[in-house]
């Protein structure tokens, strides 16, 4: 479980980039980096305990069910960023979750651009999927890990605008997705979690998502994997908070930039 995992000595790695926004969702949808970019629940989201990364709190559990998500007021135009990162932990089964999505960006005036990572779009496994259109697409490639497979798994992705995204399953670098044909986003005013906002909203998530956060700067290994390790990410930007005095050599080793 999450909550048992090594805390990382956070003083000796350092954020590489600003921290957008930051959502512990222990009990709301409220933005913990001071940025002011908080967000709103809709339809069936309930909060249970237990479940926090950093010393338990909460968890926000989506039902699944259509009009269930979480919508960041005026989007947050991450994916046009010249780098970004966005990493939260996921707990849910495949078999009820067929390509439903744990992170979107789009439009709502324009069905067409969308930047989504979810689940298997035919629900055979517990791979993390990505679809990402803007005209020509990059159409459902998937993880080698699993990450639904009803328990916490830890998810990161980064990107920019090389066209490449590499994606971390619990804390270990998995596949680097090569989007670069896909032309770059521009309008995007939509940012949610737990499924997609267009026009209107779909692929709702059935399942719990805790502690979410996401940058303007592509995160290093080092810091990925100490998010996985139960880092938060105020203590990763920087923002004063208790921090364990144990460092684990595997932050250390890690703590190098991968390839940009």
């Amino acid at each position: 479980h999450k909550i048992t995992a090594t805390l990382f000595a956070l003083s000796a790695i350092g954020a590489s980039g600003s921290l957008v926004a930051y959502y512990p969702l222990d009990g709301d949808f409220a933005d913990a980096s001071g940025n002011g970019n908080d967000g709103v629940m809709l339809g069936g989201v309930s909060y249970g305990g237990g479940a926090g990364a950093i010393g338990g709190g909460q968890a926000a559990i989506f039902d699944g069910a259509a009009g269930t998500y979480g919508s960041i007021a005026g989007g947050l135009q991450l994916v046009t960023n010249e780098t970004y990162s966005v990493a939260m932990w996921v707990n849910a089964g495949f078999a009820d979750n067929r390509d439903k999505r744990i992170f979107s960006e789009g439009t709502s005036t324009n069905n067409n651009p969308l930047f989504n990572v979810g689940t298997a779009n035919n629900a055979n496994n517990g791979t993390v999927d990505i679809y990402i259109r803007n005209g020509s697409s990059l159409n459902h490639p998937r993880s080698t890990g699993e990450a639904f497979d009803g328990t916490w798994h830890h998810v990161a992705f980064s990107g920019g605008s090389d066209g490449l995204l590499d994606l971390y399953i619990d804390g270990t670098f998995d596949t680097t997705f090569d989007y670069s044909a896909v032309p770059a986003f521009t309008d995007l005013n939509t940012t949610t979690i737990g499924g997609i906002l267009r026009g209107s909203d779909c692929c709702n998530f059935n399942g719990s998502i805790d502690d979410v956060s996401m940058w303007d700067s592509d995160l290093t290994a080092g810091e990925i994997s100490a998010l996985a390790g139960g880092a938060s990410a105020t203590s990763l930007s920087g923002v004063p908070e208790p921090t364990s005095a144990v460092f684990c050599l595997t932050g250390l080793l890690f703590a190098l930039r991968r390839r940009r």
